[in-house]
């Protein structure tokens, strides 16, 4: 931003003559010197040449090398203590974007010293001055020497001592109910017309008695008539309860599926931007905790180490806490693992729900999903009224060109493409242009905006793909379904943060200003939610892609109607079981299998799912062993 006139900076004729000279003289891209002009002004050049790895902290999707190549230009030597510091945070960043919480440290001190061409001396040495400083941590796992950043190594050691302590407490500590649990049960059973099986009975009774109890299972098992039972009981009792989930998508799916007011986690720890501190922060902790009898968090396969901690930190001594998940599904895009960890340490009280509702029989997607998840290989009738379809295509071509084919004749709100990978013919990046102009196509009265190779259209559905917490919003709501007991009528509520696999739609560009407003609704239950609109900068762009096609990673936590997954080969790191698995139990009233079924069929027999690096199970052993 100008500091003179406070305008955004959108054009390059913007940017200060010698701060466009030098930024341009390292090789940039016009982009990225609007963009660091913009966040810094002329002090970027004293700063770039002071420290430029400081370009990493604020660009990470600049990249590592580039970056490198820029500090090497300005004469950096390659143990620059600098330079040293930079590429040992690059390199464990790796390791938690895959997922892990630490690396192994002679396999870490090997890629630092392959990617920085320096000796494994220096990598150490350096290492060891960060883990003086707090910024790293050494410690054990399994035996092994593991490398952490300090804030996973104090989320571990904090979830696995909170957890346990909320587990151990006695009953007593716990509200009780005011009658029979059975007798509510009966009365749940009588109002709904359900009939509970004997785990989903166990499931419900156990949540109440328990400080943390784990209700796991796959589709169809009836985990929504767990949570609507529970929550009916405890409410009866005089009880307060909180649902949540990790993601706006999955709350919304919550609501509509059991009626209940739900929420993300972030939104019901009140996380908000603080101008002072120029970060976001958590109003829910320990000293200004929830007050609820019971938090309950659905989709908890979703749940990573950080927002798990944070939950943690807000729950009160004397709450019941449930998780409730399929711990089958693909593991959070964030880091850890934390209920495939709580089950491993068989800690706390877990009910894993294997019996398959009569009416979720009916299904072959349901059936097909549970057949999967055992390794077999999936039924597929050749009646008309199966909603699990397999088109036979060997082609890679041909099956994109299919999915083009089948999507013109879809609603959009209606359908999801679900694809394994990123890039080639059947990734999200070739896709979206090709779905965009079947379900988008260009009209004389819609604005479009041009940004490097991509084209934004008003009426695109688009992701943010990494957090930002600096982008504000206004939110429209009307709560007089219920909502959060707020008066009555419209209200609008400012906040910041947009968080990575949110979609929206591109409801308006100006092409004068190069700004996109993009509407959130993700989060919207009825009358209950409204949208969120944020307004989005030129410089912000680069956090947007289309998203007629998405990737089973980033569908987690989201039912559709129709789910459409393109079948080829893919490396098998992604063509796995749980990832097959995943991407079907997205669909809610019909999957459509595009591509060569032994292909599908190798995924399933691949159940090697990726065993991510965390330390949570063994911090909960260590303390009842």
């Amino acid at each position: 931003m100008d500091a003179l006139t406070g305008q955004k900076i959108t054009r390059i004729s913007q940017v200060a003559p010698e701060a466009a000279w030098f930024l341009r003289g390292l090789g940039l891209s016009d982009y990225y010197v609007i963009k660091i002009f913009d966040q810094a002004g002329s002090a970027c050049v004293a700063m770039t040449e002071a420290d430029p790895y400081w370009l990493l902290d604020e660009f990470s999707h600049m990249g590592f090398r580039t970056v490198d190549r820029i500090a090497g230009d300005l004469g950096l030597q390659k143990e620059d203590p600098r330079r040293l510091r930079a590429g040992i945070r690059y390199v464990l960043s790796y390791y938690v974007s895959e997922g892990n919480t630490f690396a192994p440290k002679r396999e870490f001190i090997d890629k630092c010293t392959e990617i920085l061409d320096v000796s494994g001396e220096a990598a150490e040495d350096a290492l060891k001055m960060m883990v003086y400083e707090g910024i790293m941590h050494l410690s054990f796992v399994e035996g092994t020497e593991a490398v952490y950043f300090y804030g996973y190594f104090k989320a571990e050691n904090s979830v696995a001592s909170r957890l346990v302590h909320l587990a151990d407490q006695e009953a007593r500590e716990l509200r009780k109910i005011l009658a029979s649990p059975d007798a509510y049960l009966r009365k749940f059973e009588d109002e709904t017309g359900l009939i509970l099986s004997k785990d989903q009975r166990m499931a419900v009774l156990t949540s109440l008695v328990n400080g943390v109890t784990i209700i796991t299972g796959g589709p169809g098992t009836g985990k929504t008539t767990i949570i609507n039972a529970l929550i009916y009981i405890l409410e009866q009792s005089g009880h307060k309860v909180a649902v949540s989930a990790p993601t706006g998508r999955a709350a919304k799916r919550i609501m509509e599926t059991g009626g209940h007011f739900a929420q993300t986690v972030h939104r019901l720890l009140e996380y908000y931007y603080d101008e002072t501190r120029k970060s976001m922060f958590f109003a829910k902790n320990s000293e200004d905790p929830l007050n609820y009898d019971c938090v309950i968090v659905d989709e908890a396969s979703m749940m990573d180490i950080m927002l798990c901690e944070a939950l943690l930190d807000a729950v009160k001594d004397g709450t019941r806490l449930v998780f409730v998940g399929d711990k089958d599904q693909l593991p959070p895009v964030g880091a850890g693992n934390v209920l495939a960890d709580l089950i491993k340490s068989e800690y706390f009280n877990t009910v894993e729900l294997r019996e398959i509702y009569r009416q979720e029989l009916e299904s072959d997607i349901v059936v097909n999903a549970h057949r999967i998840n055992h390794g077999d290989y999936p039924a597929v009738r050749d009646e008309n009224d199966t909603d699990f379809e397999i088109i036979r295509l060997d082609k890679q071509k041909d099956i994109r060109d299919r999915i083009c084919e089948l999507a013109r004749g879809m609603d959009l709100e209606k359908v999801q493409i679900l694809t394994p990978v990123k890039k080639g013919i059947l990734g999200v990046a070739e896709l979206n242009p090709l779905l965009q102009a079947v379900f988008n196509p260009p009209e004389e009265d819609k604005v479009e905006l041009k940004f490097g190779k991509k084209i934004f259209r008003e009426g695109d559905r688009v992701m943010q793909i990494k957090n930002d917490y600096r982008i504000s919003y206004k939110r429209e709501r009307h709560d007089s379904y219920g909502g959060d007991g707020t008066e009555e009528g419209y209200s609008r509520e400012d906040g910041k943060g947009i968080f990575n696999g949110e979609i929206g739609t591109i409801v308006g560009i100006d092409k004068d200003a190069r700004t996109m407003t993009i509407a959130f609704d993700d989060d919207r239950f009825g009358k209950t939610w409204g949208r969120r609109f944020a307004l989005y900068e030129y410089t912000r762009l680069d956090e947007l892609e289309q998203a007629y096609a998405v990737t089973v990673h980033k569908s987690q936590g989201s039912e559709y109607p129709v789910v459409i997954i393109p079948v080829s080969w893919f490396p098998p790191v992604l063509a796995t079981r749980s990832l097959i698995y995943t991407a079907i139990t997205r669909g809610k009233e019909r999957v459509i299998i595009v591509g060569n079924p032994d292909y599908m069929n190798a995924m399933v027999d691949n159940d090697r799912s990726s065993q991510r690096m965390s330390g949570l199970a063994e911090r909960i052993m260590e303390m009842y062993r």
